[in-house]
């Protein structure tokens, strides 16, 4: 697994997207996820988006550590996934 793969699984155990079951690797969940969002509209994802920010903004400390580490994420990025992130990342910041 290479750094790029290790800060996403960490990234996702952050967000509680963890594996369920311990015997599931970190690899086969993160193919699961990405076949779950996979071929879903932008608006969908965006609903998707908004029910993890409610669940995330009610541990204030624990939001900030994640929007940290989600930013860290930009350097990985090509300009067009930087763009995308950039949208999410104002839509988690966003007040309601």
């Amino acid at each position: 697994m290479d750094g790029n793969d290790k800060l996403l699984m960490d990234l996702a155990e952050q967000l509680g997207l963890g594996p369920s079951e311990p015997r599931v690797s970190k690899a086969d969940h993160m193919s699961d996820l990405a076949d779950k969002y996979k071929g879903k509209s932008d608006q969908e994802l965006i609903s998707e988006i908004m029910k993890v920010k409610q669940a995330l903004k009610k541990d204030k400390a624990q939001y900030e550590k994640q929007m940290k580490t989600i930013k860290a994420l930009r350097s990985m990025m090509t300009g067009e996934q930087k763009a995308r992130l950039e949208k999410l990342i104002r839509l988690l910041e966003a007040d309601d």
